[in-house]
């Protein structure tokens, strides 16, 4: 325990309660260390005989179990809005004065309490009783009233206890919730990566059969279109070749047809040429026949 070089009184060295004696855990909190801090001091105030009352130390091993605030028995410690309330509650040994008890109580705290935080402190001290000489020997009273306050501490044991088991409960149920809840958002989203992955195959198989339906509607035209212009071909050189044979046949029909009129023209002019003959012969004979009686009437 450290002692303040300021301090106008020195720590007297005192045996400390089994509580104040346990290691504190490492992740002890700033509030957990100056409430062990403040009991080891005030417990080292001559006149002090020790921390907190029956009823004062039962609620604070109540609040201990329950965890509301950090303390330790007779001493309770709240950080709020950067300011450490630190309240001790003292029981004054006789015949000591009971204001410089607290005042010198009030005094050590403080500056023990102002070497762990830098937070602002305010020390509160609480003087529950007077203990004397005739407080050695426990009365029925006394002894009713520790019955009573080991009573309390069971049952606040046995409320921490139960208050621990329905926390640690909690915390399973809560963590199996978690782990269901991850393995079915794990398994739905393979689902839907399972069902993307099928639509998206669907999809392409969909599409090369429609390419490949396209390509083979497309050979088949061009296969189509490739024999119609083979058949347009032959039958048009089929029709050039007929064409051309019916050329020749009108071509010798016009020239048998020409010669047959040249050789009837001939005969024609022949004929003509033979009636002209035969019709200048008759003219001669007519024009002999005129003459002729004209030379029997001469003298």
């Amino acid at each position: 325990m450290q002692h303040d070089p300021h301090a106008n009184t020195q720590v007297t060295e005192v045996a400390l309660p089994a509580a104040l004696t346990e290691p504190l855990p490492d992740d002890a909190s700033t509030a957990t260390i100056v409430a062990r801090t403040a009991a080891e001091t005030a417990l080292g105030v001559p006149g002090v005989h020790h921390l907190g009352g029956i009823a004062a130390r039962a609620a604070d091993q109540l609040r201990k179990q329950l965890g509301r605030s950090a303390g330790t028995t007779g001493v309770q410690v709240d950080e709020q809005d950067g300011v450490l309330t630190v309240q001790v509650a003292v029981v004054v040994s006789y015949p000591h004065p009971v204001l410089d008890v607290a005042a010198e109580v009030r005094q050590q705290v403080t500056a023990a309490t102002r070497q762990l935080s830098d937070l602002r402190t305010s020390v509160d001290v609480r003087v529950l009783d007077v203990h004397g000489p005739f407080d050695d020997e426990q009365s029925p009273l006394g002894r009713a009233a520790e019955q009573a306050t080991d009573a309390v501490e069971q049952a606040a044991s046995s409320t921490g206890d139960a208050v621990k088991r329905a926390a640690e409960t909690t915390a399973d149920a809560t963590k199996r919730a978690a782990t269901a809840t991850a393995d079915a958002t794990k398994q739905a989203a393979s689902a839907t990566a399972d069902t993307t992955k099928r639509a998206a195959d669907a999809t392409a198989d969909t599409t090369k059969r429609a390419v490949d339906a396209a390509t083979e509607a497309g050979e088949r035209l061009r296969d189509a279109a490739s024999e119609s212009l083979a058949r347009a071909s032959e039958q048009a050189a089929d029709a050039a070749s007929s064409a051309e044979d019916a050329a020749e046949q009108a071509r010798d029909v016009v020239v048998d047809a020409a010669g047959t009129t040249r050789d009837r023209a001939a005969d024609a002019a022949d004929a003509a040429a033979d009636a002209a003959d035969d019709a200048a012969v008759a003219a001669d004979a007519a024009a002999d026949a005129a003459t002729a009686p004209r030379h029997r009437d001469q003298p």
